[in-house]
């Protein structure tokens, strides 16, 4: 059984290679027919509802002729916007105008 943080990262995934391959122009019988990949598969990984492995999203990044990490910026574009949003808050915050020191 998979969590909900599990299948929020799977459908984030598969939304960026949807995005990808549509971008491409690319239909699914494309993919099978250069990919020997089965097009039911790659719709389900698309739509989150399979699990894939980092191999399989390499082979797939090589049909679509593009660099691997393209996906996963991608798929967590927000979450590291968030990240930074967090990092940059938090050195805000300990900021205190007031605590300087006269050197």
């Amino acid at each position: 059984m998979t969590s909900q943080h599990e299948h929020n990262v799977y459908e984030k995934i598969g939304s960026a290679l949807k995005s990808i391959r549509l971008e491409k122009k690319l239909k699914l019988k494309d993919i099978e027919a250069i990919s020997e990949m089965n097009g039911p598969t790659i719709s389900n990984i698309e739509r989150g509802k399979q699990n894939v492995s980092i191999g399989w999203l390499i082979h797939y990044a090589n049909v679509l002729e593009i660099d691997p990490t393209e996906i996963f910026l991608r798929a967590f574009k927000d979450d590291f916007k968030e990240k930074q949003l967090e990092k940059i808050y938090e050195r805000f915050n300990t900021y205190n105008p007031n605590n300087k020191s006269d050197t």
